[in-house]
């Protein structure tokens, strides 16, 4: 089984829709899939939304591995 990992956490630029705030890019991945995507909020908060985001698609990863034994 490919787990998800977190790849890169960077500071980004507000995207141009106006939104004010901290930014951060992320990238997710495993050995098939990259994920990536932007978030307000500290490093701190983006850190366990993207934690949170990890878990949750190695956990439905591994549910959807097991189904298929």
């Amino acid at each position: 089984m490919w787990k998800f990992e977190i790849v890169s956490l960077e500071k980004a630029n507000p995207p141009s829709s106006g939104h004010k705030g901290h930014w951060y890019r992320y990238t997710i991945a495993n050995r098939i899939t990259e994920i990536s995507g932007m978030r307000c909020g500290s490093k701190a908060e983006v850190m366990s939304f993207v934690s949170a985001s990890i878990q949750r698609l190695n956990n439905r990863h591994r549910a959807a591995a097991f189904s298929r034994r």
